[in-house]
């Protein structure tokens, strides 16, 4: 018996560091980790920014309809751990850019009222959710997690753009 419970409070830490907290504690993703400048912009250091819309899926369906590329929509919440590393190391990391500049970027909180029904549209039942769509919307693959590195889910990302291309 007491083998059990501790097996299942390890389980409920795993679980509950994996997922992040929805505790009033927990640090909300600020929208300046994943920013809004255009990608020709360059920062102090020399590198350069993208252009993510936030909540905007008819932007960035235009965007992706005039520029051909195809939409990268990630589907986050706040409270969610691996959404924040994805959004504020992954999305951020230099290495990076080279990839998601083939992409016309959304970034979806999946806690907003006015986008549940696009988050019910792509079927969303875990996050962090990346889906790769058509400028239309019509899926085309996902990624559903993140990886250990960002050069793995660079790697996913390259094979999906290679199978599209």
């Amino acid at each position: 018996m007491k083998k059990s419970f501790i097996g299942i409070m390890i389980l409920a830490g795993l679980v509950t560091g994996a997922c992040g907290s929805s505790s009033e504690s927990a640090e909300p993703v600020s929208e300046t980790s994943v920013t809004d400048t255009p990608p020709a912009a360059e920062t102090g250091e020399g590198e350069q920014e993208l252009t993510w819309f936030i909540d905007d899926f008819e932007g960035a369906s235009a965007e992706s309809q005039a520029t051909g590329k195809p939409l990268l929509i990630d589907m986050y919440a706040d409270w969610c751990g691996p959404c924040r590393v994805l959004g504020e190391q992954y999305f951020t990391s230099n290495e990076m850019y080279p990839v998601l500049s083939r992409f016309v970027l959304l970034r979806v909180d999946v806690e907003n009222p006015d986008m549940k029904s696009l988050a019910s549209r792509y079927q969303v039942s875990a996050i962090p959710c990346v889906v790769i769509a058509e400028a239309d919307g019509s899926e085309i693959d996902r990624i559903v997690g993140t990886t250990p590195t960002v050069a793995q889910y660079i790697a996913k990302l390259e094979g999906i753009l290679d199978r599209i291309r």
